[in-house]
């Protein structure tokens, strides 16, 4: 029960969530900043070259810094102290479900790659808005692991 409410709280209390209830105001009132949105990448054929690429390298760059948070030292060394550690379980659960919302994100990416021509402006923006999450996240990260 502890363990489902530690990931609940790390999915609802959230910076991403934060975001993306902003994305859902948005939405609701006042569409039009996401039609606006989504029509721009509607129109631009160049742009679909290269914009689904970008959350797939920041999933491999974000799960790899991931990994350096639950296994920081490389070599002969051990990481038994962190293994150890009575909230690790904590940190491991944050880890996934950030690696999920990569993976999410990914998702969405490819989606509107694919169905760019039968979806609406205003699913294209917002997905593309929601995507843009993952970038925050991603800077998270790495602003965690650098000095």
């Amino acid at each position: 029960m502890k363990q489902l409410l530690e990931a609940l709280r790390i999915i609802l209390v959230s910076f991403e969530a934060l975001f993306l209830l902003i994305i859902a105001a948005i939405y609701s009132y006042s569409p039009e900043i996401l039609i606006f949105v989504g029509n721009h990448f509607k129109i631009n054929n160049d742009i679909w070259k290269f914009i689904p690429t970008i959350p797939l390298l920041l999933c491999g760059f974000s799960i790899k810094y991931a990994w350096k948070i639950l296994m920081p030292l490389e070599g002969n060394n051990s990481n038994r102290m962190l293994h150890e550690w009575p909230n690790y379980w904590k940190l491991k659960y944050r880890v996934i479900v950030s690696a999920a919302l990569c993976v999410i994100c990914v998702f969405g990416s490819f989606t509107i790659w694919f169905f760019n021509s039968s979806l609406s402006s205003l699913t294209v923006g917002t997905i593309f808005i929601a995507v843009a999450s993952e970038f925050l996240a991603a800077f998270r990260v790495r602003e965690l692991l650098e000095p």
